[in-house]
């Protein structure tokens, strides 16, 4: 399968909001309300056919990524393939247009991340080539708001 990606317009919202929320379990309306203030402005959607069936979210990160060596650093920040378009090498698809932005950039480094109870993302990093730098769990202490 080989298709089109184009930057995500206006009009296409609907989809950006469908992939980014499929992704990061964000309500869709706190989406759209940050993607209007301008928060996701490197954001791509993959079309079959005139229809969005795929999404890469891209980043310039220029604060400290585990195993950079240089920054700023590219980063995917989220990337999401319709479940009836999966295993088709969509998803390597959007990871060589990720390359290819990178480098446009200037930067020869592509971090990226996964919650570490997503095997299925992991498996795609380490098919993609991606070294594993690090894991790490976060804890949260909550405080007493009184006195």
């Amino acid at each position: 399968m080989v298709g089109e990606i184009r930057a995500v317009e206006k009009s296409h919202l609907a989809d950006w909001a469908y992939f980014a929320h499929l992704a990061w379990k964000i309500e869709k309306k706190k989406l759209l309300a940050a993607f209007s203030e301008g928060k996701f402005p490197n954001e791509f959607l993959y079309y079959l056919e005139g229809e969005a069936v795929a999404w890469i979210s891209l980043s310039m990160r220029s604060e400290y990524v585990e195993g950079s060596e240089q920054l700023p650093i590219a980063y995917i920040e989220g990337i999401a393939v319709a479940p009836a378009f999966q295993r088709n090498g969509i998803a390597h698809q959007l990871l060589e247009f990720a390359q290819s932005w990178a480098k446009e950039k200037g930067v020869y480094q592509l971090a990226s991340d996964c919650d570490m109870d997503n095997v299925v993302s992991q498996a795609f990093h380490k098919s993609a080539g991606f070294e594993e730098i690090s894991r790490t769990v976060h804890y949260m202490l909550h405080l007493d708001k009184k006195g």
